[in-house]
């Protein structure tokens, strides 16, 4: 759904190569707008950018992704068969000024799918660093990159609608003084000041343009983050972040914080609270003021509610105070319709699975235990753990994140601990054992919780003994992950990975592929968007229901 423009002109009076940290830059820029559900993407360019290409890929790592060269005839490479299907187009001469941007422009936007993004890096030809002499009433282009005009024209002419155009450059202390210098130097043309600031202050122009006549439509999702240990990322940040490539679509969070942006003319507007416990003293008028603003407004929970009896004392007005509530697994679902029946399960998903491993024929075998408020869950098993790690004496270390208590329940001086750690930590020591062990008892908290345990294990390569408590209903017994009922199970199915190293690299590499081809983010996060365009234009009927629940809501003043 995308073609990507990074237009950059290599020659002026001043230094601006294409260097290193440029790029870096640039792909950093791109992979925030990039469209993460894209099935082929073309990269033209003369100086084919690796980074980006893999960047991109572990967080789709299905796409098919093209680099060829921009004198290669489209219509003599296999690309051909794509004319019309391409999703993204990424455009990247550095080396031909000559190229005429507007022709580029016609030439290769046919070869989108409709709908699809024109995505523009642009140097502007009016950056104050770039000009020679530039008059306020009388502005002169530099010879380096196009105007903002220029842009809209050449987008325009081919049938390209922008609806987003993105300034770099900073409004530094030498960015005010050049606009005294230009004041002073034309008194008469003061007029023109405010226009010319915007003109000039720009280095570059990210545009984000649609093949369509009609733009997109916009959408804010706002997000108050009241819980952000451990699940921040995985419930809002990696969604707000795939979801801000959808065209038209913008996001924001803030953490502990309920505070309330500026919108644009006809967006529709959500506001989402993660795991917030709401009281009618502290929320309500919140909730009034998102009302009155024609928000629609979202609860966000991934955990069962049962946890913490301060939202029984408030009536569940976290969920009843709501439009609609988003969770994490069905049996949370089925448990929220009684506080609310507009529920949507958007399962945890992985963003990216690690490289593909090779070392599975370790002579020491890892074990990795990682986890939060598990105690009563490892407690049954620790009996027979350390029966299997003396059995295997000098052939295990165990790797424990987190828990300290389970750390030192272990029968054995093979082995390391990690306090609670940042995300990449606790994944670099995942991914550096051989198996995992996720033990859940049947409890009703633990009955509704998700496999994201199984997920991470699968994406980082290592294989998984658990428990049927969640487990069962996602792993594929002897084919993605060993399931243990009884305590002598836990020993056999332990011993067995930890000996038998071709059942333990075949277990681990079919969980690799089954995450990677059934539970990236890349193939889900669509849903969220529909979701909640629909629930948008159904917002005069919710108001309605949540005014039968909480009429007080609705009273004035």
């Amino acid at each position: 759904m995308c073609l990507i423009a990074n237009i950059w002109a290599h020659y002026s009076q001043q230094d601006y190569s294409l260097n290193n940290h440029w790029v870096k830059t640039l792909n950093s820029e791109l992979l925030r707008v990039l469209p993460i559900d894209a099935r082929v993407i073309v990269e033209i360019s003369d100086r084919p950018n690796p980074d980006l290409k893999s960047a991109y890929l572990r967080n789709n790592p299905e796409c098919q992704y093209w680099q060829i060269s921009p004198h290669q005839d489209l219509t003599k490479s296999t690309i051909c068969d794509s004319m019309g299907r391409i999703d993204v187009l990424v455009y990247g001469c550095v080396n031909s000024p000559d190229q005429d941007f507007g022709k580029l422009v016609n030439d290769y936007s046919r070869w989108l799918k409709p709908n699809g993004q024109f995505i523009a890096d642009i140097p502007n030809s009016q950056y104050w660093r770039r000009l020679v002499s530039l008059p306020l009433d009388k502005p002169q282009l530099s010879g380096v990159g196009l105007s903002l005009q220029e842009i809209r024209s050449h987008f325009n002419q081919a049938g390209l609608y922008i609806y987003e155009v993105r300034t770099k450059g900073d409004r530094t202390w030498e960015f005010n003084q050049f606009l005294e210098r230009q004041k002073s130097a034309n008194p008469s043309t003061v007029v023109y000041l405010k226009e010319y600031r915007a003109q000039t202050v720009a280095e570059n122009y990210l545009v984000r343009g649609i093949k369509s006549s009609h733009p997109p439509r916009r959408l804010l999702i706002q997000t108050a983050i009241m819980a952000p240990t451990g699940c921040d990322r995985i419930r809002v940040l990696d969604p707000d972040r795939f979801s801000a490539t959808i065209p038209g679509v913008r996001t924001f969070s803030s953490v502990r914080s309920a505070r309330i942006i500026p919108t644009i003319p006809q967006e529709a507007k959500i506001f989402i609270w993660q795991r917030t416990i709401m009281s009618a003293g502290e929320h309500l008028s919140v909730l009034k003021r998102l009302l009155q603003e024609n928000y629609l407004i979202i609860a966000e929970i991934d955990d069962n509610p049962l946890r913490r009896r301060e939202y029984a004392d408030h009536n569940y007005l976290s969920y009843r105070g709501c439009h609609g509530v988003q969770t994490s697994t069905k049996p949370l679902g089925v448990f929220l319709q009684q506080f609310n029946p507009n529920i949507a399960v958007f399962p945890n998903q992985l963003t990216e699975v690690s490289p593909p491993r090779h070392n599975y024929d370790n002579e020491k075998i890892s074990l990795f235990f990682g986890a939060l408020n598990r105690e009563k869950d490892w407690e049954p098993i620790m009996a027979s753990l350390n029966k299997v790690l003396s059995a295997n004496s000098g052939r295990v270390l165990v790797r424990v994140v987190h828990d300290r208590q389970f750390f030192e329940a272990l029968a054995t001086d093979q082995k390391t601990f990690e306090p609670f750690c940042h995300y990449n930590r606790y994944l670099e020591i995942l991914q550096n054992s051989d198996i995992a062990l996720l033990p859940l008892t049947p409890t009703p908290v633990n009955l509704m919780k998700s496999d994201l345990k199984f997920l991470e294990c699968a994406g980082s390569g290592v294989a998984v003994l658990a428990s049927p408590t969640v487990y069962e209903l996602s792993i594929q017994p002897e084919k993605t992950g060993l399931i243990y009922r009884t305590i002598r199970e836990f020993e056999t199915q332990l011993n067995r990975l930890i000996n038998n190293h071709t059942l333990r690299r075949q277990i681990a590499e079919n969980a690799y592929n089954w995450v990677k081809q059934n539970r990236l983010l890349c193939h889900h996060y669509q849903q969220r968007h529909r979701w909640y365009l629909e629930m948008c234009d159904r917002l005069p009927e919710l108001n309605r229901q949540l005014q039968q629940r909480v009429p007080e809501l609705f009273n004035n003043p």
